[in-house]
């Protein structure tokens, strides 16, 4: 099985770009090598628009629609399978904000099941993203994309300072309580949190280059599954400035071990994705796979601005009858949380429920407060010494 992968909407690390809101990446899954396949047909159709490859934004929607029905009939033979993984960059933000300052590990006094229970944290990353303004969130990338360990803390303990005066924002007190509690820790212990990378690949891990390119080797795992044929090449435009980073992500994807990790209180993740594949870095013009998949991701990114011509539309007709969509947004992580907690409040719950949840949540709040003394002693220790 083979990928070919292409993807627009880069901004690197300036994620408020209201411009490009999004960032998407996509794959054209063939079982056979499209570009041996197919190499004399595409560079024949790009040499008839007096092009040497076909490239989308080159050509433009006009004459896209003049050759559209051409393009079709090549990817029609080809048998294939598409997948789109779309990323909402705002959401990206909000929740890598949440990742940061609310990991229950790191952030002392953050509780147990505030973070790790989804019914419990996807409320709260809501709350959050309601509060965060454009002020807190370009100085938090800021601070994720700051290289030194001291000017790194500073900034993010200067994030939460910023925060802070927000949080009067939210409805309930509880979610308050939760977040004052564990910005105001985060204000004196920065420290505590793992966020700082020396590295420009650790860095680029934060962007949404590398969320969608995860997103999308889970695309690509699900179709080798259902072809139950294994991942053999990926070939991804050349990108030189996430060239290293995409390069690291997919050997660690591709390496990471079998097991299905369960998470607590239901849900399972498997995070080795693509095994044994093969990553190439081409460019387009070398490819006629990612060529293809150049022109759909760009109609794809135009149909959600515009309509497009019938021809045009026919070929994202197909490619939808065929394929995957990952969508890393705000609504489709709201949908997903919503049937989520509808489901938990359609059960019954027993009075022994009860009891036993407000026996955990008391274990809970002792060890968070353990857990916060025994960091302010530790850390005590180490000034001292």
């Amino acid at each position: 099985m083979f990928a070919y992968i292409d993807e627009t909407g880069n901004t690197g690390a300036k994620l408020l770009d209201e411009a490009q809101p999004f960032f998407m990446t996509a794959a054209l899954l063939t079982r056979s090598d499209f570009d041996i396949r197919f190499a004399n047909e595409i560079r024949e159709l790009a040499q008839a628009n007096n092009a040497d490859e076909i490239h989308a934004a080159e050509l433009g929607v006009g004459r896209l629609e003049g050759i559209a029905n051409d393009l079709l009939k090549i990817i029609r033979k080809a048998g294939p399978a598409f997948a789109i993984a779309r990323v909402e960059k705002r959401y990206v933000v909000a929740t890598k904000v949440f990742d940061t300052l609310f990991d229950a590990f790191e952030n002392k006094a953050v509780p147990w099941h505030a973070y790790n229970i989804p019914a419990l944290r996807m409320p709260l990353v809501f709350k959050l993203a309601y509060i965060l303004d454009d002020e807190a969130a370009v100085a938090f990338i800021d601070a994720l994309m700051e290289s030194n360990d001291e000017r790194a803390w500073s900034k993010m303990a200067a994030v939460c300072r910023l925060i802070l005066p927000r949080v009067v924002e939210i409805p309930d007190a509880r979610s308050r309580e939760i977040m004052t509690n564990a910005l105001e820790w985060i204000t004196v212990n920065p420290e505590a949190l793992q966020f700082v990378h020396s590295d420009k690949v650790g860095r680029k891990s934060h962007l949404p280059n590398i969320i969608g390119f995860g997103n999308l080797l889970g695309a690509i795992e699900k179709q080798s599954a259902m072809w139950g044929r294994p991942v053999d090449v990926i070939r991804h435009d050349r990108q030189n400035e996430f060239a290293a980073a995409i390069k690291f992500w997919h050997q660690m994807y591709s390496n990471a071990r079998e097991d299905v990790i369960d998470h607590p209180f239901g849900g399972k993740m498997v995070l080795r994705r693509v095994f044994g594949s093969k990553l190439e870095i081409s460019e387009a013009k070398a490819s006629a796979g990612i060529q293809i998949i150049d022109v759909i991701l760009w109609l794809f990114a135009r149909s959600q601005k515009a309509d497009l011509p019938p021809n045009c539309q026919a070929i994202l007709d197909y490619v939808y009858n065929r394929g995957f969509l990952d969508d890393f947004s705000v609504a489709t992580a709201e949908r997903g949380a919503i049937q989520l907690i509808r489901e938990i409040e359609s059960q019954p719950i027993s009075a022994k429920m009860v009891r036993d949840g407000i026996e955990l949540r008391a274990e809970i709040e002792q060890r968070r407060l353990a857990g916060m003394a025994d960091y302010a002693l530790r850390k005590g220790r180490e000034r001292a010494d």
